[in-house]
C-alpha cells in the first residue's frame, strides 16, 4: 500500500534534535548503541542522512569495528548537511548529546515520532482512497488496510509483556530465558528470599497473579512484608499497597525483620511501636538498619479504599520513576484483596465484585510485566472442619472461585501452633506438637500454573516479622 506524502508534523523538529542527540551519545560511548537498537531501527529516523549514519554504526558494531567520527565523515560524504561543514556537524552532534544515560530517552522520542508519521501517512492515504473510490469498491478492504497499520502502531506502543508475537518468537524467547537462567545471568522471577520456596516456585515471575491466602493470625502480612523486603534487598523494585496499615506500622514490621537475629536481643514490631522497653543497643541496631536499607527500591502506598484502576495508575507512575533511577519495578503487593474497592457495576454482589477485582489484577500484572502478590482472607469453613487438621484448601478461598481461576499461583499459610495455643486441655501428644511447631509456618502451594502443588515448611517468628529457611 503506497503511503501519501504528508506535511511535517509538530514532532518532526523534536525528532531531529533527538536523532542528533542519540548519534552524538553513541559517538561519546558506544554502549549507548546497544540500548538504542532495542528501541529503534534505521527506518525510524526522519532525516535520511541520520538513518544512514545509524545503519553504518550498527553494521560497524556487528563487525566488531570501532565507531568513530571518521565513520560519520565517510558515511556523509558530500551530503547536504544544512549548510554546515562536517566538522561543524560533528560538533553539533556532540553538543546535543547532553548525557549518554539519556540514550534510551532519545531513542524512544525517535520511535514515537516515527509512529506518528506512520499514523499521519495512514490517515492521509485513507482519505485519498476514500475520495477516489467508487460505489463498486469495497470500503471494508480500504478500512482493513488502515486498521492493520494503526494496529501495528498500537502494538509497537505496548509493553513487551503484551505485544503480539508469533509462536516461533515466543519459543525463541523461552529458550533464551532458559539459557540465561542456566548460565546464571538471570533468575526466573523476583525472589521470595527463601531458597526452598524459590526453588519450588521459580520466584515471583513477571505477569503472574500470586495469591497468598490465610485465616487471620496465620501471618499474611508477615509473609507479604518479608517477601517484599527480601525481593527489594535483591535489587527488585517493590510497590507495597498497604490498605490496612499505615506506613509507620509497616515500617515497624520491616525494621523488626531487618534487625532479627536469633543470637541477639529480640526486637519485636510491637516493642518498636511502644518504644519504652527498647534498650540503647536496640535503638542503635534500629538506626543502623534504617540507614542500611534506606535506599532500597521499596515504595509504600498507605491510602485506603483504592480501586484497581487507581492502583494501576500509581503503579505506572512508580514504574516510570524507578526507571529514571535505573531501577525496575518487579513486584506489586496488595494487602489485601478484601479491602480493595470495586466499581459500582456490581454493587452489593460480593462474588461479582471479587471476580472483577482479581481479573483486573491479572490484567495489570501482564500489562506492567510485574508480579502482583495479593493477600487474601480464607473463609471460616477452615474453622468448621472436623478433626485437628485445619490446613487450607482451594475451596476455602473467600467470596469467589475467580480467585482460583485468575491466579497463576495460590499459596495458603498454616501455623498449627496458632490452633494448639487456643485449644484447652491439650493432650501430651498435642503439647509436644505445640512445642515442635511454635516457630513453624507451612506454605501450602495449592495451585501453580507452571509447576506442581506441594508444601514448604519455613521458620517463622511472627512477633519479629521474620520468615526464613527452617533448619533441621
Amino acid at each position: 500500500m503506497n503511503m501519501a506524502v504528508h506535511t511535517p508534523l509538530a514532532s518532526d523538529n523534536q525528532a531531529l534534535d533527538a536523532e542528533q542527540a542519540l548519534l552524538g551519545a553513541i559517538l561519546m560511548d558506544t554502549s549507548a548503541l546497544e540500548k538504542a537498537r532495542s528501541i529503534v531501527e534505521a527506518g525510524d529516523f526522519s532525516e535520511a542522512i541520520h538513518a544512514k549514519i545509524f545503519e553504518a554504526m550498527c553494521h560497524q558494531q556487528d563487525q566488531g569495528g570501532v565507531i568513530t567520527a571518521g565513520l560519520v565523515k565517510m558515511v556523509t560524504g558530500d551530503a547536504d548537511l544544512g549548510g554546515v561543514t562536517i566538522t561543524e556537524y560533528l560538533t553539533r552532534l556532540y553538543q546535543n548529546a547532553s548525557s549518554v544515560a539519556n540514550a534510551g530517552q532519545y531513542a524512544k522520542a525517535i520511535k514515537r515520532a516515527s509512529l506518528f508519521r506512520t499514523m499521519a501517512a495512514a490517515g492521509s492515504d485513507l482519505l485519498e482512497r476514500a475520495r477516489a473510490a467508487s460505489v463498486i469498491d469495497d470500503p471494508a478492504e480500504v478500512a482493513s488496510d488502515t486498521i492493520d497499520i494503526l494496529d501495528g502502531v498500537a502494538s509497537a506502543s505496548m509493553p513487551d509483556s503484551l505485544r503480539r508475537v508469533s509462536l516461533g518468537e515466543a519459543a525463541v524467547e523461552a529458550i533464551d530465558a532458559a539459557w540465561d537462567a542456566r548460565s546464571g545471568k538471570v533468575i526466573r522471577g523476583a525472589p521470595y528470599g527463601i531458597p526452598s520456596l524459590d526453588r519450588k516456585t521459580m520466584g515471583m515471575r513477571p505477569g503472574q497473579l500470586i495469591i497468598v491466602a490465610a485465616r487471620p493470625g496465620m501471618g499474611k502480612t508477615t509473609a507479604g512484608v518479608a517477601f517484599a523486603l527480601n525481593s527489594a534487598k535483591a535489587g527488585h523494585g517493590v510497590f507495597f499497597f498497604s490498605l490496612e496499615m499505615v506506613a509507620k506500622e509497616l515500617g515497624e514490621r520491616a525494621l523488626a525483620a531487618m534487625c532479627y537475629s536469633p543470637q541477639r536481643e529480640m526486637i519485636t514490631y510491637r516493642g518498636i511501636a511502644e518504644g519504652s522497653g527498647l534498650s540503647e543497643e536496640a535503638f542503635s541496631r534500629l538506626k543502623s538498619a534504617a540507614e542500611r536499607y534506606s535506599k532500597l527500591p521499596f515504595i509504600i502506598e498507605q491510602e485506603a479504599g483504592l480501586t484497581v484502576s487507581q492502583i494501576a495508575a500509581r503503579a505506572r507512575r512508580a514504574q516510570a520513576q524507578m526507571a529514571q533511577k535505573g531501577q525496575k519495578l518487579s513486584v506489586l503487593v496488595v494487602d489485601h484483596i478484601g479491602l480493595l474497592r470495586a466499581s459500582t457495576r456490581y454493587a452489593g454482589n460480593k462474588v461479582q465484585e471479587v471476580t472483577e477485582i482479581t481479573g483486573a489484577l491479572k490484567v495489570l500484572a501482564k500489562e506492567l510485566g510485574v508480579a502482583v502478590v495479593a493477600l487474601s482472607q480464607l473463609s471460616r469453613e477452615v474453622e468448621k472442619r472436623n478433626g485437628n487438621d485445619k490446613r487450607p484448601q482451594l475451596s476455602d478461598l473467600r467470596d469467589s472461585g475467580s480467585i482460583e481461576q485468575d491466579a497463576d499461583m495460590v499459596m495458603a499459610l498454616y501455623r498449627e501452633a496458632y490452633y494448639l495455643e487456643r485449644k484447652p486441655n491439650l493432650s501430651e501428644e498435642e503439647t509436644l506438637r505445640l512445642r515442635e511447631s511454635l516457630d513453624v509456618m507451612e506454605v501450602e502451594i495449592l495451585k501453580q500454573r507452571q509447576g506442581p502443588a506441594g508444601r514448604v515448611r519455613l521458620y517463622c517468628n511472627i512477633s519479629c516479622n521474620a520468615i526464613a529457611e527452617l533448619l533441621p
